[in-house]
């Protein structure tokens, strides 16, 4: 039975390790059947949570970016897989 994968690349890099890494995953995942749609935050525009705390009431959030339709899309999916870089031993802040 075939899932719906999302898979979120957090490199500001184009062509980076950890994109190239998210690619072969989401190739990988292609040819094993299932639907895959692949998000690089390059070029996005995400806002900081303002902690207002207006989500939990209205299930959306009160900033307007592009994190509302990736959040959307990750509502949809089945498996969700990041790929980011490692700085200082942690995920990168951006």
């Amino acid at each position: 039975m075939s899932k719906n994968v999302l898979v979120i690349s957090t490199s500001l890099r184009k062509n980076s390790n950890s994109e190239q890494l998210a690619t072969a995953f989401a190739d990988g995942a292609r040819e094993a059947g299932h639907n895959v749609v692949e998000i690089s935050l390059r070029g996005k525009t995400l806002g900081f949570c303002r902690g207002c705390l207006a989500c939990q009431k209205t299930l959306q959030c009160v900033i307007k970016d592009d994190a509302n339709d990736i959040v959307e899309k990750m509502g949809k999916a089945d498996i969700l897989v990041f790929a980011t870089p490692i700085y200082y031993y942690e995920m990168c802040g951006q």
